[in-house]
């Protein structure tokens, strides 16, 4: 039997909001799942490994990083079973932000409590809805290829405190640099955003330290952020609601 890292159960809260269904025209606002074409999204399987050995995780998503901006676009959460691994990752139509021709999927595990990233990204396949890829990663290098970046996610609403649906955008926004973009998902138990806001390393003007605005649907939210670059603490997830002023 193999000996597999495990995350506790009190880690990000957002990874277990994600693991329903997640993404913005998968699910509509009632019972019936919303169609999409089957060119909106790819699936990826292959062999992972953590420092040259097969990893063993509860947990594997995927970001893509598209025109400087990262977004987390996995269509559900899976784990990973003696390197053996099969993950959805979004298009553009199934989510903000996500792959189309030119964009980079880079994918992401929890090791001992801490996320680590793939050290090579795979490039979105400009045909076809598969695609082969062997991720590394690496616990002296757990940032791997992704950028420093804020995450944010939490619930969204109107200006009458009316929780807005799946398929609302959402931007972050530095000054009138575009920082992060997203779409609101669903599960059962949850309507919300997850976001992750890039800085100068990624896009110009993406400040470290600066006050983050946010747009919903292009209309202002009340809110405002910081860009730590850091991801919140474990738990801390799904806490930072959105709402249009």
């Amino acid at each position: 039997m193999s000996s597999r890292p495990r995350r506790p159960a009190v880690g990000p809260l957002w990874i277990l909001l994600l693991a329903g269904c997640i993404v913005a025209s998968a699910c509509d606002n009632g019972s019936q799942p919303a169609r999409t074409k089957p060119v909106d999204r790819i699936t990826t399987r292959g062999t992972a490994t953590l420092d040259g050995a097969p990893l063993d995780a509860e947990f594997l998503g995927a970001v893509v990083r598209r025109d400087g901006l990262v977004t987390p676009c996995q269509s559900g959460i899976p784990g990973v079973d003696r390197g053996r691994y099969v993950i959805t990752v979004l298009g553009e139509r199934a989510g903000s932000g996500c792959g189309r021709r030119g964009a980079e999927v880079l994918l992401w595990t929890f090791v001992n409590d801490t996320k680590l990233y793939s050290t090579a990204p795979l490039p979105w396949p400009p045909r076809g809805r598969a695609a082969h890829f062997d991720p590394q990663f690496s616990t002296a290098m757990p940032s791997g290829a992704a950028p420093a970046v804020t995450e944010l996610s939490g619930e969204v609403f109107d200006r009458d405190g009316r929780r807005l649906p799946s398929g609302t955008r959402v931007e972050a926004l530095i000054g009138d640099t575009r920082c992060g973009v997203a779409s609101v998902r669903q599960s059962e138990s949850f309507t919300g955003y997850v976001l992750a806001v890039v800085g100068p390393q990624s896009i110009n003007g993406c400040t470290q330290d600066a006050q983050i605005t946010f747009l919903i649907d292009g209309r202002p939210a009340t809110e405002t952020s910081v860009n730590r670059l850091t991801a919140g603490p474990p738990g801390s997830g799904g806490s930072f609601r959105l709402t249009q002023s």
